[in-house]
């Protein structure tokens, strides 16, 4: 077989390592949450940029070096990831990245490649800056056809596709380096090589627009993945806002309904209801955050209790509570338990003439907390229980809440008990805290 083919075979091998490396370099890049941040615009200051100026000048700098030493081209993306740094993140990043690869490939000797990747990054950069929205790169395609398509389709309507961009900057850089290798062959000033024939310049010119294609994808994807999830993360914040806000109006429109009624028959005891229930509110007044823990929580549930004696008197309404203390600071969303508490009072200890009693039991389960309430009342049909589960808001308002807060993993049980009233068990894994 003649050496030359040996040498075209080499080539290929070698382009299409080079996609393989750019993707893995790129999704290094992503490990660090600095780029993250970048890449969703959260952070672009100077220090950002500075930092994502460095990572690429010491990644793409040691590729530069692994191919001196080792003889490894697949491995050098000077040109590449240049390009990448500038449309990244403008003139300071592709410049600063271009003159860093260009300095150590310098230092090996190749004299010519630090003012060509310094022009590359500048260039580079002032295109991005020409696109003015950043996001406009993100819809880089793939698919070359698909690229000179809309080129020319846009280019009649008398438009640019700035999508086009990337793929022309790739394919105009290339045969600039062709040049400068035509020019100072055999001097070693520049890397990269002259391919032999059409057909090889084709396939080198694809490969250079693929392997800057397949870092756009795979950071363009990242983005929108993160994108989506922050979005979804909102929606979720906005609809856990919106239940909780339900909460608090039920609770003070069906307190204020027994206060109202008090008023005629027992004005004291109206009286001291309206105390505690201001009480209650300063101190939800105070707290804003959407979870607190087990123990505050069962410290609003003493709150909220002190005003059903009030109304019941201390004998009607008798309360046991096993808490293990394991699970006391374990976050659970607020006023989660005041729902429940309601209903085992409204339904189950006033509908009996004799008193009743309410037992709060939390124990460690899985990790998170298993609560159970139960409460004496009279026996009934589990049609009625799905009433309650459905209609009301306060139940179908806890049901709901523990399952975003758990992502689907929390459990949820209500049946009557044999002897009367009314079990309600509910399995929360444990969660962070974290504000509205």
């Amino acid at each position: 077989m003649p050496e030359s083919l040996y040498k075209d075979q080499f080539l290929l091998i070698n382009m299409l390592l080079r996609m393989a490396v750019m993707a893995g370099i790129v999704s290094l890049f992503l490990g660090f949450n600095f780029v993250i941040d970048f890449l969703t615009t959260k952070s672009r200051t100077a220090a950002a940029k500075a930092k994502l100026t460095l990572l690429f000048i010491v990644v793409f700098g040691i590729g530069v070096a692994v191919r001196r030493l080792v003889s490894q081209g697949a491995m050098d993306l000077s040109l590449e990831g240049t390009m990448l740094a500038g449309l990244l993140g403008g003139v300071w990043a592709g410049g600063g990245v271009g003159a860093g690869v260009g300095l150590v490939a310098y230092a090996f000797g190749e004299k010519v490649a630090f003012p060509f990747y310094l022009a590359v990054g500048l260039v580079s950069g002032l295109f991005y800056t020409a696109l003015e929205k950043r996001g406009d790169v993100w819809s880089y395609s793939l698919n070359p056809f698909y690229v000179v398509y809309n080129f020319f389709e846009r280019l009649f309507k008398g438009e640019l596709d700035r999508n086009s961009i990337p793929f022309i900057m790739a394919i105009v850089f290339a045969f600039v380096r062709y040049r400068f290798l035509y020019h100072y062959s055999g001097r070693h000033l520049l890397y990269g090589f002259i391919p032999r024939g059409p057909m090889l310049y084709t396939l080198d010119l694809g490969v250079l627009v693929y392997t800057l294609g397949i870092a756009l994808k795979i950071l363009s994807n990242a983005r929108t993945e993160i994108l989506l999830k922050e979005e979804k993360h909102q929606l979720i914040n906005a609809k856990l806002v919106t239940l909780r806000s339900q909460i608090n109006p039920h609770f003070l429109f069906n307190t204020l309904n027994t206060i109202t009624a008090l008023i005629r028959t027992d004005s004291e005891k109206a009286r001291e209801m309206t105390r505690r229930l201001s009480s209650i509110f300063r101190k939800s007044l105070d707290d804003t955050s959407d979870l607190h823990s087990l123990s505050d929580e069962l410290a609003f549930i003493d709150d909220y209790l002190s005003i059903e004696r009030v109304r019941f008197g201390e004998e009607r309404l008798m309360v046991d509570k096993e808490i293990d203390d394991v699970v006391l600071n374990i976050q659970v969303p607020v006023m989660i338990l005041q729902p429940i508490v309601e209903n085992a009072i409204k339904h189950g200890i006033s509908k009996i003439s004799r008193p009743g009693r309410l037992r709060i039991t939390a124990r460690g389960k899985r990790n998170g907390v298993e609560v159970t309430i139960e409460n004496d009342g009279p026996a009934g049909e589990q049609k009625e229980l799905n009433e309650l589960t459905t209609r009301g808001i306060g139940l179908r308002n806890v049901i709901e809440r523990l399952r975003i807060y758990s992502g689907g993993k929390s459990e949820f049980e209500i049946k009557f008990r044999k002897e009367g009233g009314v079990s309600v068990r509910f399995y929360l894994p444990a969660i962070s805290a974290r504000g509205n």
